[in-house]
């Protein structure tokens, strides 16, 4: 388990690739469960609070985050929150 502190950006950012991962998935007919419980897990998180996370949540986290700022990157988007949190996860 690591302790990390959910910023109000953060936590947006985090919420919003992790949708779209979920997504993606569920389209693809594949398991969503454990993406569905790390999402209301920090959906129901204060901001600014610092809450911990296991090796596996952390490791999704960093793979969504990954997607979603590559995904801007392609599209000549600022990704200076997506960048802000995965400074955090690593």
């Amino acid at each position: 388990m690591r302790k990390i502190k959910l910023t109000r950006a953060n936590k947006s950012i985090l919420l919003k690739a992790l949708a779209l991962y979920y997504y993606r998935e569920r389209t693809l007919g594949h398991s969503t469960q454990e993406v569905g419980k790390l999402i209301l897990k920090i959906d129901s998180l204060p901001a600014d609070k610092r809450v911990a996370f296991s090796t596996e949540e952390i490791r999704l986290m960093r793979t969504t985050i990954n997607q979603l700022r590559n995904g801007r990157l392609a599209k000549g988007q600022y990704t200076d929150a997506a960048d802000d949190m995965l400074l955090k996860l690593y």
